[in-house]
């Protein structure tokens, strides 16, 4: 994982521990998120017979960012973990789509007019249990990116509201649309990557 991604190995716990719980606080206070104590998708992670099994630390600024890593990160995990043929296929492209779309709205948007000022990010401890649990982080992180570079062009008036609204929209999208294929099972795609429609038969089921 690049570090772009700002996904760090988690460190371990040292003297400095209470420093570093002040430093937390003072971030999440400058954020205005709510932080996330205990990921609402916790309880998947005793599901998942991990392919890899590394501890790691993510950071969030934005509120879909928090919420999607809250509410979906270990729920996709558990689903990589058992994904089969056409669906593996159909995440991946997926997966190549977005991160090709984030790569050059990043660079369209930090190629503008800027005027850069601190963002708070809070830190949140991770199980990577996939590979594509890895690259979902890598475009939660990029969404953060984009939501960073098109904040500082508005304070900047190189971008409209109307313009970054859109924008981000478009990029919760491209990251939403990856946790709607984690949902369907292995059955429901063809080796290909295509969905099945109802009127297939199941011929794929485990």
């Amino acid at each position: 994982m690049s570090e772009d991604t700002q996904i760090a190995a988690a460190p371990l716990p040292d003297a400095t521990q209470h420093a570093d719980d002040d430093a937390r606080t003072d971030r999440i206070a400058a954020s205005g998120l709510r932080p996330i104590e205990r990921f609402n998708s916790d309880d998947r992670l005793s599901r998942i017979v991990p392919q890899t099994d590394s501890g790691a630390v993510a950071s969030y600024c934005s509120k879909f960012a928090r919420d999607f890593l809250d509410a979906n990160l270990y729920y996709c995990s558990a689903k990589f973990t058992v994904a089969r043929g056409g669906k593996v296929k159909a995440l991946d492209e997926s997966f190549r789509e977005a991160e090709m779309w984030f790569d050059a709205m990043v660079r369209n948007f930090t190629d503008r007019h800027q005027i850069e000022f601190p963002i708070a990010y809070i830190d949140i401890p991770v199980k990577i249990t996939h590979q594509f649990a890895g690259r979902l982080l890598r475009l939660v992180r990029m969404y953060d990116r984009l939501f960073a570079a098109t904040l500082f062009c508005s304070a900047a008036g190189s971008v409209s509201g109307s313009e970054r609204e859109d924008v981000l929209q478009r990029a919760a999208k491209q990251i939403s649309h990856i946790h709607l294929l984690c949902i369907p099972d292995n059955d429901k795609y063809a080796p290909d990557g295509t969905r099945l429609t109802q009127q297939q038969p199941n011929a794929l089921k485990d």
